[in-house]
């Protein structure tokens, strides 16, 4: 119960700052209580030879199954992992099976799908969903990983379970490679000195800031960078909080994350943000909008985003 109320606010609240706030009273609410699984059974349920049909409840593990080479027969709410710049691409005939934490199950089971891939948030659905097809269910994070650990962690679990592991191998080998070449891009331009915060402001108050356990904390280690935001985050590795709490390293600088237009003119005229020690000293960088719980696909999308802001900043 406790893991399925604090996974869905923090939900609600990515979507508020991306500007979709309007829609997250929608995302469905059902009582979960977390609960693990044997994902080793799912890949057994795999036909040899054919492409799985998977049917999957969280954005972040879609974004990985179709980096495995794997397009979802259904996705709980498509559109909003599009809206949320979700890599890979969604394709379009992806079926909505509904909300994240209320699915329809109706609609699942007319997909008739070898496996359902949900989180630990998902368990009190477990046993109804589990009369569908076999399921997957994300590992638990472990309290010494970051979020890009953990991210490859499930990477890992995921493919064996669609029967993919040499892909998964690959895929992740890539990934590291591909975040080992910007760390090294980084620190030979100097860049990699300054503390940052990674943030999605909401308002002219109040801001999503990520932590370490979230990927996009966990990716700035990857790439060599310190994230100045060192408090508790919740289960998604971010923190909502007021701007007062961010002038603590009056050295770091600050990447906002999917900002709308509109609050970045109001945030111009808030002597709040103006007087904070990165906005003073002009290190505010902006980055596109994407999807904060993506898996490896948001990791490499990140490190290219930091990239061309911070050595842009520096030329």
């Amino acid at each position: 119960m406790v893991m399925q109320r604090q996974s869905f606010a923090a939900r609600r609240r990515l979507l508020a700052a991306f500007g979709v706030g309007a829609l997250a009273p929608f995302m469905g609410a059902g009582a979960v209580l977390a609960s693990p699984a044997e994902a080793s059974s799912a890949a057994s349920s795999i036909a040899s030879g054919r492409t799985p049909r998977v049917v999957v409840l969280d954005w972040g593990l879609a974004a990985q199954v179709l980096a495995l080479g794997v397009t979802p027969v259904g996705v709980a709410r498509p559109f909003w992992y599009r809206l949320l710049s979700g890599t890979p691409a969604m394709p379009n005939d992806v079926v909505d099976v509904g909300l994240l934490f209320q699915p329809n199950f109706e609609v699942v089971q007319a997909l008739r799908p070898d496996l359902i891939v949900i989180t630990p948030a998902h368990a009190a659905l477990a046993d109804s969903l589990a009369r569908i097809a076999p399921l997957f269910v994300a590992p638990r994070p472990h309290p010494h990983e970051d979020g890009y650990q953990l991210a490859q962690r499930r990477a890992r679990a995921l493919g064996d379970a669609l029967g993919r592991p040499t892909q998964t191998s690959q895929l992740l080998a890539a990934t590291d490679a591909h975040l080992g070449e910007v760390r090294e891009r980084l620190t030979k331009h100097g860049v990699t000195q300054r503390p940052l915060y990674l943030m999605s402001p909401i308002d002219t108050r109040l801001t999503n800031v990520f932590g370490r356990e979230s990927v996009f904390g966990g990716t700035l280690a990857a790439v060599g960078l310190t994230n100045a935001w060192r408090r508790p985050s919740d289960t998604e590795g971010m923190a909502q909080i007021d701007y007062t709490q961010l002038g603590a390293d009056a050295s770091a600088r600050a990447m906002l994350i999917g900002a709308r237009p509109g609050l970045l003119g109001m945030l111009g005229q808030s002597p709040l943000w103006q007087a904070l020690p990165f906005v003073r000293g002009a290190r505010v960088g902006q980055l596109p909008i994407m999807l904060p719980t993506g898996g490896t696909p948001t990791a490499v999308k990140l490190a290219d985003a930091l990239s061309v802001a911070l050595l842009g900043a520096a030329a």
